[in-house]
């Protein structure tokens, strides 16, 4: 039997100590290790698959550097190829390959990058995860967690095959990443605890190969792994190599394996933890909105100005990318870190969000031509550039907040010191577009100049029509003596079209997309929770009832109508002393949700505002979709997955099923669609109830008494910010159908800046334009290789569909690219301004633009 001894750390960059205090443990690991490589010529060490630590090391140690490049290029410290070791199923999935790209763009500074995606501890992996590691170029993937009971015929290897058929050697850790770790100084005894481990290993080894993994969390290396592995051959006649994970999955191989299809999401050996798909959705919240931004909103525009004219804008688009990055690390997204690391969490969410918008609002008012100042021209009336992210027309809402820059003027005396669109607005002043009044509403973001301390800022808000695919419409706004308000009564219907929505006495909704009718939806459901910040565990029991419902109705001429619906829920304040029962206490949970529609736009916006004053319960949203259903349809990694309602057989298993599932941003039954970005743990129950959970509010970071868990996954930490106290805002949106474009385009909107008299864009004309329907967008980039633009398109249908694009800007060339955007078979027509390609069902298909 052959053995490779790998030996490494798995690094946990924040955890249950902060980053700064695991760093400085990283310093003393990185000084080890390249001490061991100078005194020990056949040593070797993965550095956990991950290149962000070669930055943190060396932002300590500078002078090291060289050691590293040379163990690096002698094949004898492995890196890469993630830049962070991520969570598998909570970034989407075009996060991981900005992830994989920075990894090897950071790695390929010191040396050859890994080409094993190792990703030893996340709770769970995508099925498309196949697709995606190989358009990576990654030629095996090395995991812990995940497996049902498939992984009984699977072994330690096998190939798993993503929807669409590509196929990825997936190599399992059954024993764990620390399987033999702390071998210790003893060769002998170090030896025979390799023996018994070999032993075990060998009924699930393929081609008589075993893989010891030597190491663990935060752990120093083993100093006398070559005195072991001389020991334990010399003990069996084995050959054992000291050797990187490059060593193993390439001496495996690649025909003749067992097949698997499908996502990582049991628990039949290893604890899935699913609870932490709920823990601190404000984190989840904050870094959906990042994820957005970025690649829906900065890169496509920051792409196309580039072949316009406007600067280049690539660095500031990397460095956005570079500080959300490190949130997507398994035990920071996820929620399940002591308390601080989540608060440090919260400015490179900031960080981020204000790059992306920045840099957007920079490129787009260079387009619509305000020039290098991108100062608001000074008028009363002025013009508007609304811009579209799609690429198809679209008609929708929008919101212009009234900030000209700059606002106010301070010692000069020949102009008035207020901008005369914030003076305007101080005073009430309206505006018409197209004859169309405008909503005057007040403005959502903190921190805007506010000239008078008793006039809060605005925004203006109204329905743009036939905005054309990655373009912009030229409004210009009439000035009138006074803004239109809202008629506001005590009303319970609003409607535009063929939608309308009612609200019911119990609070809950009503809503119509034309002859079909959904009742009770957004209802509210309480339940105890005695888990900690990785599973859930029920507690049932306690009252619960909503001791109030206020209702608003607010009506604009624009078409534009809310229903405001204040409500307050009463719950148990806590659990009872011992854990096991609510206590007998209440507090109150105000919720408000404000219902919007408008006319042209055939769906419901929701806006829930929630300010959580009790701890240790989940609070869900519900949404009965009238009648059982046995399949239905979410949002997943590159892909819209076909579900099944109930849980999983999961009799064999070592942590029980959850009920809930992940989702990427909706989920669809009876022809309904709730759209929830940034809440992604849901459950549909068998009578059709689609569930959204707002929250679970818990203490401790990992808790030994569950019943929902074998055992501790975590160090006992009181965590009381998991709790979650105060105010949650997420927005939500309802649709016909199945609503696969509509609830990305809800989610990304539409933006409106400043427009001068040069524009780099003409209003009007289409950049580039997508058909048929069945196709997304998935990315419109810069080429990291800093020549052209990077076009993917996500097929997630059941059906071969040919992509159309219409570009409008010449290009010289195009050809077909995996997802790492080097070259690769395909064939790609390129006449006059239409682009056309194949895209098979359930794939992604890139091209690179020159």
């Amino acid at each position: 039997m052959r053995c490779v001894l790998v030996s490494h750390t798995h690094w946990d960059r924040e955890w249950y100590r902060t980053f700064q205090s695991f760093r400085s443990r990283l310093v003393d690991t990185v000084d080890r290790v390249l001490d061991l490589i100078t005194l020990d010529p056949g040593y070797c060490f993965l550095l956990d698959g991950q290149t962000i630590v070669l930055e943190d090391y060396l932002e300590v140690r500078p002078s090291r550097r060289a050691e590293l490049e040379r163990a690096i290029a002698d094949a004898r410290l492995a890196i890469g190829p993630w830049y962070v070791q991520p969570d598998s199923l909570l970034p989407a999935g075009e996060t991981h390959v900005r992830n994989l790209l920075e990894g090897r763009r950071v790695g390929e500074a010191f040396g050859p990058v890994s080409r094993v995606a190792y990703t030893p501890d996340s709770f769970g992996h995508p099925a498309q995860f196949p697709q995606l590691l190989r358009g990576m170029g990654l030629d095996g993937f090395v995991y812990w967690r995940g497996n049902a009971a498939e992984i009984e015929r699977l072994g330690a290897a096998y190939r798993w095959l993503a929807p669409d058929g590509t196929a990825m050697l997936a190599c399992h850790l059954s024993y764990g990443y620390f399987s033999a770790a702390g071998l210790g100084e003893d060769a002998e005894a170090a030896a025979e605890k390799l023996e018994a481990l070999g032993q075990r290993l060998e009924r699930f080894a393929p081609a008589d190969l075993v893989l010891f993994m030597n190491g663990s969390d935060h752990r120093l290396p083993d100093a006398a792994t070559g005195a072991a592995a001389e020991a334990l051959a010399k003990r069996t006649g084995w050959t054992v190599e000291r050797g990187l994970l490059d060593a193993y999955t390439d001496a495996l191989p690649r025909e003749g394996l067992p097949e698997f299809t499908g996502e990582l999401v049991g628990g039949r050996l290893a604890n899935l933890l699913p609870g932490v798909w709920s823990t601190r959705t404000y984190l989840k919240l904050a870094n959906r909105a990042c994820e957005n931004a970025l690649s829906g909103w900065t890169e496509p525009w920051v792409a196309l100005g580039l072949r316009l004219g406007a600067p280049d804008e690539r660095p500031s688009l990397r460095e956005g990318w570079r500080w959300l990055l490190p949130n997507q690390a398994h035990d920071s997204i996820c929620g399940c870190s002591q308390d601080k690391v989540h608060e440090q969490m919260g400015y490179r969410y900031d960080a981020a969000h204000e790059l992306a918008e920045e840099t957007t609002q920079r490129v787009l008012e260079r387009l619509a031509g305000l020039g290098v100042e991108r100062t608001t021209p000074w008028q009363e009336s002025p013009e508007l550039a609304v811009f579209n992210p799609s690429p198809w027309p679209r008609s929708d809402v929008v919101r212009f907040p009234i900030d000209p820059w700059p606002g106010m003027l301070s010692g000069v005396t020949e102009t008035p010191g207020v901008h005369p669109l914030l003076l305007g607005s101080l005073k009430g002043v309206g505006y018409t577009a197209d004859g169309q009044a405008l909503r005057l509403v007040p403005s959502e973001r903190a921190g805007r100049v506010q000239p008078l301390e008793e006039h809060p800022v605005h925004d203006l808000e109204w329905v743009v029509s036939d905005v054309p695919a990655f373009g912009w419409k030229r409004v210009r706004l009439e000035r009138t003596q006074q803004a239109v308000p809202d008629a506001v009564d005590d009303g319970s219907e609003i409607s535009t079209g063929d939608v309308a929505v009612r609200a019911a006495d119990d609070g809950t909704l009503e809503v119509r997309f034309g002859q079909q009718i959904y009742r009770g939806l957004a209802a509210l459901e309480d339940t105890g929770d005695r888990g900690d910040t990785y599973d859930y565990d029920p507690v049932t029991g306690g009252r619960v009832h909503e001791a109030a419902c206020l209702r608003e109705r607010r009506r604009h001429p624009s078409g534009i109508q809310e229903l405001v619906l204040r409500r307050t829920l009463v719950v148990p304040g806590a659990l009872s002393e011992d854990r096991e029962a609510r206590a007998a206490e209440t507090v109150e949970l105000p919720v408000t949700l404000r219902a919007r529609v408008y006319p042209g736009v055939r769906r419901v916006d929701l806006d829930v505002e929630l300010v959580n004053q009790a701890e240790d319960h989940r609070l869900r949203l519900l949404f009965p979709t009238g009648a059982p259903v046995e399949r239905f349809h979410a949002a997943s990694t590159f892909d819209v997955a076909e579900r099944g309602v109930g849980r999983a057989d999961d009799s064999r298993w070592r942590h029980p099923a959850p009920d809930t599932f992940i989702h990427q941003g909706f989920v669809a039954a009876n022809g309904l669609t709730v759209a929830a970005p940034g809440l992604p743990e849901a459950e549909v129950a068998a009578d059709g109830t689609i569930a959204i959970t707002l929250l679970r509010a818990v203490g401790w970071l990992s808790r030994g008494t569950l019943r929902t868990r074998p055992q501790a996954a975590g160090p006992p930490v009181p965590t009381p910010g998991a709790q979650c106290a105060g105010l949650l805002h997420a927005r939500l949106s309802l649709h016909p159908g199945l609503a696969v474009r509509e609830a990305l385009d809800a989610e990304r909107g539409l933006c409106a800046v400043s427009a001068g008299d040069a524009p780099l864009l003409a209003p009007g004309h289409a950049l580039l334009s997508l058909e048929p329907a069945g196709l997304l967008l998935s990315a419109l980039k810069p080429a990291d290789d800093g020549d052209g633009s990077v076009l993917r398109v996500l097929n997630p249908t059941d059906r071969a569909l040919e992509a159309v694009v219409r570009l409008g800007l010449p290009v010289a060339g195009a050809e077909a690219v995996q997802l790492d955007e080097t070259p690769c078979p395909g064939d790609v027509s390129l006449r006059g301004d239409v682009l056309g390609f194949a895209v098979p069902p359930r794939a992604l298909r890139s091209v690179l633009l020159r």
